[in-house]
Parts: C-alpha cells; sequence; structure tokens
C-alpha cells in the first residue's frame, strides 16, 4: 500500500486488547484508522501468551482434577491419563482460532493494518519497519505497545530450564517439579495449573502475603487452600541466587528468620511482574514524560505531546486486558469529540483463575480505613451455599466491605468457584451505590453461586445470614 497520500485519524501502535479495542471503536466513530503490530498475528500478550492460553489451561486442569475425582459424582475410569501434547494443541487451538476472529474484526472495520516495528519519527508520523519501510500518517496516534515479563535482576531466561510467561506455555512435558517465584496473579495461575497436573510446585514470594493487591483475609486465604493442596509456599522470602546444573534450577531462598534453604526444581517460572514496553519508540524525542519506565497521561489518556495517545499496560494503571480495552474506547471517544465519561480506577475488576477462584471489586478493607473511611464488613462461606457443595467446590467465602451509616457497599471480594463470573454484578452494585439493604432485598436465583453475596449482605444488613 502506498501511504505516502493517505492521511489516517488515528494510528494505533500495537494490537493487543487495548490497541485492537481502540481501533474498532474508532472506526465505529467515523474515525479513518490504522493499526501497526510488530508480531506477525494481532492479538499481543493476552491473546498469545497471557489471558487466553493461560485460561485454556486452567480448563484442562480442572477437568483433569474432575475426572480424578469421578469416584466422588459416582463415575468411574478405568484408566485416567494426561497428554499433555493434547492439552497444549487444545491451547493452540483456541489461540489461533481467537486471533482469526481479530483478524476479521479488523478487515469488517476497514481497519488498515500494518506489520512491523512502529517508532514516533514526529508528532503526525509512524515510521513502521517491516519487509519494507513505510511512513504512516496520522492526525492521533494512540501508543497501545503494551508490557513484557520482568526478570529477576542479573537472571536470564534460557528458554529452558528458566522461564518467563512466554516459554512456559511451550511447554512438551509437564515438570515433575516447578520453582515459582512471585506470588502475584500469574504466579498462582501458573502454580495452579501444573499442580493439578502433578508438578510438585513451590511459590516464593517477596512480599508478606500471596496476592498482595487482594484484600487480606482473601490472601490469607487462598495461601491456606494452595497449601492444603499441597503446593508449598514461602512468603517473606526473597530469591537470592539460581543457577543451572544439570538441567534444573538451583535455587537460594532467604526467609524470615534468616535460615537459606535450597531449592531444585526441573522448571524454575520468574514471574514478579510486567514491564511497559516503551523502548525505541520515539518517545524520547518527542517530549513524552514518563516516570518509572510508564508514559504519563491525563484522564482522557493524552500524553504531554498534543495528539499522541498512550493506553493499557505503558501507562501506570493496573495492567489488565479488560482496562486497557476501556482506556482505548475512551481514547478514541475523545478523539472524536464523543464526551467520554473518566474511568473510575476504584471499579476496576481483578480475576485470578486460581483454583478456587479469586475477584474483587471496589476498596478491600485496609484501603477503606486508609481513606479515614469507618467501615463494616461480612463475610458468608461457600461451604453454607447449597451450588457450592453440589459442585463439589465450596472452599472460600464471599466478603463484603460498607461504610458504617448507610452500609453502602464499597468493595466485594470473593474467593470459591466461578466468582471471576459474579463480580460484574458486584461492580454494578457499587457503581449504582447500592446498600447492603439493597443486595439482601434482590432476589437471587437458587441454587447459584450467587446467593453466598446475597447472604453476606444479610450478615452485613441485619447483623445475621440466613443459612449460618
Amino acid at each position: 500500500m502506498n501511504t505516502d497520500s493517505v492521511q489516517y485519524d488515528v494510528a494505533v501502535l500495537g494490537s493487543g486488547p487495548g490497541g485492537y479495542v481502540a481501533a474498532i471503536k474508532g472506526s465505529q466513530l467515523g474515525l479513518k484508522v490504522a493499526i501497526i503490530e510488530k508480531y506477525e498475528k494481532f492479538g499481543g500478550t493476552c491473546l498469545h501468551w497471557g489471558c487466553v492460553p493461560t485460561k485454556a489451561l486452567l480448563s484442562n486442569a480442572e477437568l483433569y482434577e474432575k475426572a480424578r475425582k469421578g469416584k466422588e459424582f459416582g463415575i468411574l475410569f478405568t484408566d485416567i491419563r494426561l497428554d499433555f501434547r493434547l492439552v497444549r494443541a487444545r491451547k493452540d487451538k483456541m489461540v489461533k482460532k481467537l486471533s482469526m476472529g481479530v483478524d476479521f474484526l479488523m478487515r469488517k472495520n476497514k481497519i488498515d493494518s500494518f506489520k512491523g516495528k512502529g517508532r514516533l519519527i514526529s508528532p503526525g508520523i509512524v515510521q513502521v519497519e517491516g519487509e519494507q519501510v513505510q511512513e504512516v500518517r496520522a492526525s492521533n496516534i494512540v501508543i497501545a505497545t503494551g508490557s513484557e515479563a520482568k526478570m529477576f535482576p542479573g537472571l536470564k531466561t534460557d528458554r529452558n530450564t528458566i522461564l518467563t510467561n512466554k516459554e512456559i506455555l511451550e511447554l512438551e512435558t509437564v515438570p515433575k517439579s516447578l520453582l515459582i517465584i512471585g506470588g502475584g496473579a500469574v504466579g498462582v495461575e501458573f502454580a495452579s495449573i501444573f499442580s493439578r497436573f502433578g508438578s510438585e510446585v513451590t511459590v516464593v514470594e517477596m512480599l508478606p502475603r500471596l496476592l498482595p493487591l487482594e484484600d487480606k483475609e482473601i490472601s490469607e486465604e487462598i495461601k491456606k487452600i494452595m497449601v492444603k493442596k499441597r503446593i508449598k509456599v514461602l512468603v517473606n522470602a526473597k530469591l537470592e541466587d539460581m543457577q543451572i546444573r544439570e538441567g534444573n534450577a538451583h535455587a537460594k531462598v532467604s526467609t524470615p528468620d534468616g535460615a537459606v534453604q535450597d531449592i531444585v526444581a526441573e522448571k524454575a517460572l520468574i514471574a514478579v511482574g510486567r514491564r511497559p514496553v516503551t523502548e525505541n519508540l520515539g518517545i524520547e524525542k518527542l517530549k513524552i514524560e514518563t516516570s518509572r519506565g510508564f508514559i504519563s497521561i491525563n484522564e482522557n489518556m493524552q500524553t504531554t505531546a498534543p495528539g499522541i495517545y498512550a493506553i493499557g499496560d505503558v501507562v501506570p494503571t493496573q495492567a489488565l486486558a479488560h482496562l486497557a480495552s476501556h482506556e482505548g474506547m475512551l481514547a478514541m471517544e475523545h478523539i472524536a469529540k464523543a464526551n467520554p465519561r473518566p474511568i473510575n480506577y476504584d471499579l476496576v475488576p481483578n480475576c485470578t483463575y486460581c483454583s478456587p477462584e479469586v475477584a474483587s471489586v471496589g476498596l478491600t478493607e485496609d484501603t477503606a480505613r486508609e481513606r479515614g473511611i469507618e467501615v463494616e464488613t461480612a463475610k458468608f462461606p461457600f461451604a453454607a451455599v447449597s451450588k457450592a457443595t453440589i459442585a463439589g467446590e465450596n472452599e472460600g467465602f464471599v466478603k463484603l466491605v460498607s461504610e458504617k451509616k448507610y452500609r453502602q457497599i464499597l468493595g466485594v471480594h470473593l474467593i470459591g468457584p466461578r466468582v471471576t463470573e459474579l463480580i460484574a454484578a458486584a461492580a454494578a452494585a457499587i457503581e449504582l451505590e447500592a446498600t447492603a439493604a439493597d443486595l439482601s432485598y434482590l432476589i437471587h436465583p437458587h441454587p447459584t453461586i450467587s446467593e453466598g453475596i446475597m447472604e453476606a449482605a444479610h450478615a452485613l444488613y441485619s447483623g445475621a445470614a440466613i443459612h449460618i
């Protein structure tokens, strides 16, 4: 395509869940949009090395675990085996199908695509270095280049023994033992996957608790459950050194008592966070302000350079696919002068797809107190929810956080079965300023997992839940 004479309203750098959603929204708003992607396929980290493939593996792990517990449900198997080649093939099939779906959406919405690495060379020009060097001219530019895995200082992945979230998805067999450095969402999810596949899993977290962004009681519960599932968990622990010897990872981990443990594992996953991909984008040349590597933005996702926006993992907001999508839509609405509504970052749901699942939205108990709010809380266990018992997944609980005077709901924190499917309704309740009374009067269908929220609301509103 000869781009010399083409002037776009917007050029989007990156086709992850922030970039491709932004491009579609821009097209729907009547803008002429180009999208630039350095990889062969659209979809970014979320689709190829994050959200989608990990959830595919989790689905397989859940089914395998259920099959091994078949006798409990009156279903007897004579031979239960895991063929990891087929597990991986199914994962790859899901990724390919969904990537083709993104490609179709680009064509459907008449979005021009350019394959190659994009770099800003002036306020309205992006140079694309692919099979040939092209220039894409646009009145506005949206930077959506995402993030990549951080490595522990001094460590490098060898793509075989020391792994990141990318390499672990390409394993051909289940490792006998797996050491995970990092107890955030990525680390906990992979621990849940491979422990159910049969690996001996050890999780090392430097902070005092797993899932440190979650409510403290949720973090304590997930640790208790993981230990019960024979996953070894070390918190307040620090990786001091890791070497590869005889094909295994040999790690030295220090604990708060001053002891140093030697841990040997067949594979080691480094899951210590993500870093924004902003190198060699040309942002310094255009004097785009950054802080700690992240691009600074205002409430409309505008950078300090006129006509240039940034969204998703390159900005200092929560690194979540669904948030990146909404930031992309907001940026496009601002470009199209469509009166965008600013994002309430207190109402961004968090989901961790471990076993049991963890989901939350709103303020934690500690955060509410730090803001000077008089707080009331209530909990209800899934052990007392009929549907959870029927499913054989009755671990965990619902926790509601409210202010004291009116019992207005400020936070909903869940650990239990299918709670990632419940959290959007909880976000709606907080957005609509629902009180505990409102939730308790709202009739929930029986038997469902959602009854746990209603019961916790009864406990918060009247002081007593019904079924406990």
